[in-house]
């Protein structure tokens, strides 16, 4: 498959996207051309997965229109590497594309190395102007290198089957409608149930 776009055109709006620049969004709108590269021509629906949450997710968002929202795009970060796959629907079959460590020389790509090894210096994470100059060399590294830093395979998907969705029942604590197999005269959702939720309400 072909992008409808230049590459460089797609980093940019992955970075306008993603709202800041990440050496990981120019690796994987790399990574993701290369795979489209590979896939070639389908005929049903191109259909991707990405095993990690940092910035691959929106790099196929962004360059495929395959999202979580719409089911093509399917989250297996517990996997945690820095791989993608996309295959077409119809035959299940496929490609999948890493950033190989092998394929890094810790010579001449050494911040490249640390970046994907999570190695880096503690800094980055309070030094915005030293995190963006070692970005900056991440990506300098990268560029020396482009798709041969990737190792890709052939793949059959195992898709898992489609879940029931339960009915929508009104909660009898909050009366908020939410899906649950509860009987409607029980159905409590999990913040009335258990306090189980992310935010704290405040009232004035």
């Amino acid at each position: 498959m072909k992008l409808d776009e230049t590459l460089e055109s797609c980093i940019a709006r992955f970075f306008a996207f993603h709202r800041r620049d990440a050496p990981g969004g120019v690796i994987g709108c790399h990574m993701v051309e290369h795979a489209l590269d590979l896939l070639g021509s389908i005929e049903g629906q191109l259909n991707a997965a990405v095993e990690t949450r940092v910035c691959l997710p929106d790099c196929i968002q962004v360059m495929t229109g395959c999202t979580v929202g719409n089911g093509h795009l399917w989250l297996q970060d517990h996997i945690g590497k820095f791989a993608l796959s996309f295959w077409d629907r119809g035959s299940l079959q496929g490609v999948r594309v890493y950033l190989d460590v092998d394929r890094l020389s810790a010579e001449q790509h050494p911040d490249l190395v640390a970046f994907h090894l999570r190695q880096r210096d503690p800094r980055v994470l309070t030094d915005m102007k030293y995190r963006a100059e070692v970005g900056k060399k991440v990506v300098e590294q990268f560029m020396t290198l482009k798709t041969a830093a990737f190792s890709h395979c052939s793949i059959l998907v195992k898709l898992p089957p489609k879940p029931p969705m339960p009915p929508s029942r009104r909660c009898i604590g909050c009366g908020e409608p939410f899906l649950t197999d509860a009987p409607p005269n029980v159905a409590r959702c999990a913040p009335c149930a258990d306090g189980d939720t992310y935010y704290e309400e405040l009232r004035s």
